[in-house]
């Protein structure tokens, strides 16, 4: 009688730790949707704080009024999409360009 009733509860716990995990799941799924929305939006400011003028990490946050760390991690994206390109000086200063302006920089130089 003692291990029917362990059978029974142990099957219960197992169905209770199912659906809880489950659910958990379905949430962390909606939260990467928002996460990724609000990503895209930040590197959309990003992009146009470059696009208005802002060429440093400084200008970017002062004219986005988005965290360092944010602004950062936009521009990472940016990078790697190759929207835009770091350009280091002979000074060591890190500035960010929009791609396509770089290129015409050069071709005008």
């Amino acid at each position: 009688m003692i291990s029917l009733t362990l059978i029974i509860i142990d099957i219960l716990v197992g169905i209770i730790v199912f659906f809880v995990s489950r659910e958990v799941m379905l949430r962390s799924n909606k939260d990467k949707e928002v996460l990724t929305t609000s990503s895209s939006d930040n590197d959309d400011k990003v992009f146009n704080a470059i696009k208005s003028g802002a060429k440093t990490l400084n200008e970017i946050m002062k004219y986005t009024g988005l965290p360092k760390s944010t602004a950062y991690k936009s521009l990472k994206r940016l990078l790697k999409q190759g929207k835009v390109e770091k350009v280091i000086n002979d000074k060591g200063n890190v500035r960010y360009v929009i791609k396509n302006e770089k290129d015409k920089n050069n071709s005008s130089s």
